[in-house]
């Protein structure tokens, strides 16, 4: 596969990063899949600081890798607010913004236990991180973009803005717009 099947998996799975609204979003690749993935990755990283945009390898093996595609403006805000911050305290976090990635990614190629927090990073709401946790994913009141455990209405009219925005995004890709001229600048 080449940098077209490239660019859909990122657009679809990341567009809400890549156009600013979201901190960051996790995307999966079947490495086997492309002829030379880190080639790709590599070329496309380098496109990608220019708008703005970071990639942070999370976990990687032969076959697969999980990259973190964030806006480090937008993820540091998120990271400030009061809750998230106890939260990754509480986990050791360090307050230092690459240092938290760096922590992040060690626990996240821990065998033992998946970091959900991560949700953070991900622009998810603290109080639905929480509850996450605390909950262990169960007694949720909705599930969308993730299971949601405090302010149903408002995340709802978020989700329907997220898939909407997704969604034009993903079509303007198939109909032949490039990932990078559909990605937002920095700032």
């Amino acid at each position: 596969m080449g940098k077209r099947i490239f660019e859909h998996i990122i657009g679809c799975h990341a567009a809400l990063t890549l156009l600013g609204v979201k901190a960051g979003s996790l995307v999966s690749f079947r490495k086997t899949d492309f002829d030379d993935f880190d080639f790709l990755l590599s070329s496309y990283r380098r496109c990608f600081a220019r708008k703005g945009i970071s990639l942070c390898v999370l976990s990687e093996n032969k076959e697969y890798a999980h990259i973190l595609f964030y806006r480090k403006p937008l993820l540091e805000e998120a990271l400030k607010n009061e809750n998230a911050r106890k939260i990754l305290l509480s986990l050791g976090y360090p307050q230092n913004i690459l240092l938290s990635i760096a922590y992040l990614k060690r626990k996240y190629c821990a065998k033992d236990v998946f970091p959900h927090e991560i949700g953070l990073f991900l622009g998810y709401p603290p109080e639905d991180v929480k509850g996450f946790i605390e909950n262990k994913g169960c007694n949720f009141l909705i599930c969308g973009y993730w299971k949601v455990y405090a302010n149903e209405k408002e995340t709802k009219a978020v989700f329907d803005k997220y898939t909407s925005r997704t969604r034009e995004f993903c079509d303007k890709l198939s109909n032949g717009a490039t990932i990078l001229e559909l990605s937002a600048k920095a700032g």
